[in-house]
């Protein structure tokens, strides 16, 4: 008997590693997915902290009386602590620091200014913490 040349288990093993290289590429897109989504939902957090943290803020600068030359202190919100610290420019303006830090971990720093007395945001600075 003369020696012959198999074809089906080459065939076999080729078509496995394709399969397996098409399996692992679909986990490491999962993964890829799945930390995109954490990344956007941790951003979406501390988004929502600054909104609340400033809304807050301008609450309170409205509340004070012309004679108070600045604040700080420190809110705790169910998803995240924000630290500020607000004085006044001039009779118009108002300079206010937030410092937010989200459950997660996330955490950024806004800079604003304040025109009073309609409470309207001039400046607008931010970075991440």
């Amino acid at each position: 008997m003369e020696r012959q040349a198999g074809v089906i288990f080459p065939f076999i093993a080729v078509v496995a590693m394709l399969f397996s290289c098409a399996v692992a590429n679909a986990l490491l897109l999962y993964e890829a997915e799945r930390q995109a989504a954490e990344a956007a939902r941790q951003a979406a957090e501390a988004e929502e902290l600054v909104q609340m943290a400033v809304v807050d803020v301008k609450a309170q600068i409205a509340a004070a009386s012309l004679s108070t030359a600045g604040q700080e202190g420190e809110w705790a919100y169910p998803r995240g602590v924000a630290a500020y610290r607000w004085e006044r420019k001039d009779k118009t303006s108002v300079r206010v620091v937030l410092s937010i830090r989200s459950t997660s971990g996330l955490q950024r720093a806004v800079t604003f200014t304040v025109v009073l007395p309609a409470l309207n945001i001039t400046e607008w600075r931010e970075g991440n913490g």
